[in-house]
């Protein structure tokens, strides 16, 4: 029996077995609404899973007279669409019904910065129902790299719509987008939680990889876990690890693997990790302009000339120890760094060219592929 929350329309299929002999209540994991179960009374009953998976992915109604509410509070969200982005569920009110709250403003400063990106990436069914923000956690690149500078190239906006969850790649400040697009549809998620102080969301996928998400707002990181949970719990059939395909095409959005140099789809270009660890190599910080990461090579590129001196200066005095020794740090320091830049661009993806697929394929941009 399918049990449906009258508040917020999220559906939970319940084993009759499983059901109480008398009337009883649960709370519902999305909006905390209390839900009345009455074994006797009629239910709603979807033809199959699929009918089923779409009532708990509806977006709940807006209430009367929030959406005037909400754009007198924000004005800047008049033009958004009402039906792909559900503001009664993306911003919450006070107790007193107020709207212009801090953590509303962080999630409208979000949407503001991703709009663009998200209004070609949507599907026509698709509804964005919760956003956040977050710095993507590389413990490679934070040990052995970037350190604090991985901050200024990881940080991403997390979107939550009733089909799936997208990371996109913004600048630092969240005001615009940059390179990598991820998606993970909820079959594809196995669990996710939150971390031990409340600012992290670990997802889990089926093929056993895990993505984490840090330096969340805790009130944003617990609206995405209940809203994600729920459609989690629908979800019964396996996905192979081979069909996971998280990394989305930058120009027209097809999900793809790894290790491609095209889209199939869209035939854009993309920049290749073997090129962006060969300019390292030959020298480092060469990679990163390649990647788009021009802080991070320039940083490289005034400590390398440190180094680059002193291996110099062993070389120019002679003997064959000092012939070495330079010729190693060489080697060593522009090897290392080739590495780092390969490991960076394998990420995701990065377009070659400025100018994207989206032009000459307007009805794939559209469909968001």
């Amino acid at each position: 029996m399918d049990i449906v929350c009258n508040q917020c329309n999220a559906t939970y299929a319940i084993p009759t077995r499983k059901l109480p002999t008398q009337k009883a209540s649960a709370k519902c994991k999305r909006c905390g609404y209390k839900i009345i179960i009455n074994a006797d009374a009629p239910q709603a009953q979807p033809a199959n899973a699929q009918a089923a998976a779409r009532m708990s992915a509806a977006s709940p109604s807006p209430a009367p007279g929030h959406g005037n509410v909400i754009l007198e509070a924000f004005p800047e969200l008049s033009g958004y669409d009402a039906a792909r982005y559900n503001m009664t569920e993306l911003l919450k009110a006070t107790k007193k019904g107020k709207y212009k709250t801090r953590i509303n403003k962080f999630k409208v400063k979000i949407l503001e910065a991703v709009k663009p990106t998200l209004d070609r990436m949507l599907r026509e069914d698709e509804q964005v129902l919760g956003v956040a923000c977050g710095l993507a956690y590389y413990l490679i690149e934070m040990l052995f790299g970037n350190g604090v500078l991985t901050m200024i190239y990881n940080r991403y906006a997390v979107v939550a719509t009733n089909h799936r969850l997208l990371m996109i790649n913004t600048n630092y400040r969240m005001t615009q987008t940059r390179h990598y697009l991820f998606q993970f549809t909820y079959d594809e998620i196995k669990k996710i939680s939150r971390g031990l102080f409340r600012t992290s969301l670990t997802m889990t996928l089926q093929n056993g990889k895990r993505r984490t998400i840090t330096s969340m707002k805790s009130a944003t990181t617990a609206q995405l876990l209940n809203l994600i949970k729920p459609r989690l719990d629908l979800q019964k059939t396996p996905v192979a690890a081979a069909d996971i395909k998280s990394n989305l095409c930058p120009a027209c959005f097809t999900p793809l693997g790894r290790g491609l140099v095209q889209c199939p789809s869209c035939r854009a270009a993309f920049k290749t990790p073997a090129g962006a660890a060969l300019r390292s190599l030959a020298l480092p910080g060469l990679g990163d302009f390649y990647l788009g990461h021009r802080f991070l090579g320039c940083v490289e590129m005034a400590g390398s000339l440190v180094v680059w001196l002193f291996a110099l200066s062993m070389l120019l005095q002679g003997g064959t120890e000092g012939t070495v020794i330079g010729a190693l740090m060489l080697v060593f320091v522009n090897g290392f760094d080739a590495l780092l830049t390969l490991y960076m661009a394998k990420k995701g993806y990065i377009l070659a060219k400025k100018q994207t697929a989206l032009k000459s394929n307007p009805q794939l941009a559209a469909s968001g592929a």
